[in-house]
């Protein structure tokens, strides 16, 4: 490889912008651009290029050519340019290798190109794989899906406390079917007020596919009430001593145990329910 044939583009990579510096084959600044990492500016850099080069070949070294630098590769080869991939510790290295250090994009650019010149020969081919610039997207969206799913669900348990306190009884998941079309169905308590067990189990099962019978129902009006008692305990707090309030208290629990025993005793037992043998 004839080195006094070829002009040397470094290539500063950056998400917005890219930083090219021009360097001939005795280390001499030929030029410097900075373009937008968009279509438009890979053009301006190739306008610019081919009035520098004069009789020279173009050739370019990156560092990134698979993520912020993967669109201006492809442009490249796409337009037969030679394009090197350039390790970052050979760079890192030429940096350092002078006696004052320096740190900003068109002296990365030129410690670039100064080692695209000396080691061309060596350096790889670009060879972007859109297989990984692929799966890395993909990823990405999935961790994006997952934060947000956590999210929703985070806001999900925040309003289906206030209505349901015993809600964590209710189901064993509570994103899965039955329990996401229980609750759209029956948002508050006082939606269930007015239903029975046999009602609320045959709308359970056909969510769950069967899975769900008049046990968890039964289950689930039980905890509905507990929760009914608790509220009543709440509102009429006794105040100052006053036994009248402990009364009211004492009799009002005792109608709701009543109502609930009633409801149990009154269950069918005759016959074989798909419930005793489909876990609930």
């Amino acid at each position: 490889m004839d080195r006094t044939k070829y002009i040397y583009i470094g290539m500063d990579i950056h998400k917005e912008t890219h930083t090219a510096v021009l360097l001939n084959y005795l280390e001499e600044k030929l030029g410097e651009i900075k373009i937008k990492n968009t279509l438009q500016g890979f053009h301006k850099l190739e306008d610019y290029i081919l009035k520098q080069k004069g009789e020279l070949i173009p050739i370019f070294g990156l560092e990134d050519i698979t993520h912020y630098g993967r669109n201006l590769s492809i442009f490249l080869l796409d337009r037969d340019y030679p394009v090197k991939e350039v390790n970052p510790s050979l760079s890192y290295m030429e940096r350092m290798s002078y006696a004052s250090t320096r740190k900003n994009d068109t002296w990365d650019a030129q410690c670039i190109s100064a080692v695209l010149m000396r080691r061309s020969h060596l350096l790889p081919d670009a060879n972007p794989q859109d297989y990984y610039w692929t799966m890395r997207h993909l990823v990405n969206r999935r961790n994006a899906l997952v934060k947000a799913s956590t999210k929703l669900m985070q806001q999900f348990h925040e309003q289906i406390q206030t209505a349901y306190p015993n809600y964590k009884g209710f189901f064993r998941e509570l994103d899965c079917q039955t329990s996401l079309t229980f609750f759209e169905h029956y948002p508050s308590s006082k939606h269930l007020e007015n239903i029975s067990e046999e009602e609320l189990g045959a709308f359970l099962r056909i969510p769950s596919n069967n899975s769900c019978s008049t046990n968890r129902a039964r289950k689930i009006l039980d905890l509905v009430a507990e929760e009914n008692d608790e509220r009543t305990r709440l509102s009429i707090c006794p105040r100052y001593g006053d036994s009248k309030h402990y009364t009211a208290i004492k009799s009002l629990s005792a109608r709701n145990k009543r109502v609930r025993a009633n409801r149990k005793a009154n269950v069918p037992r005759i016959g074989v329910s798909i419930g005793n043998y489909a876990g609930d």
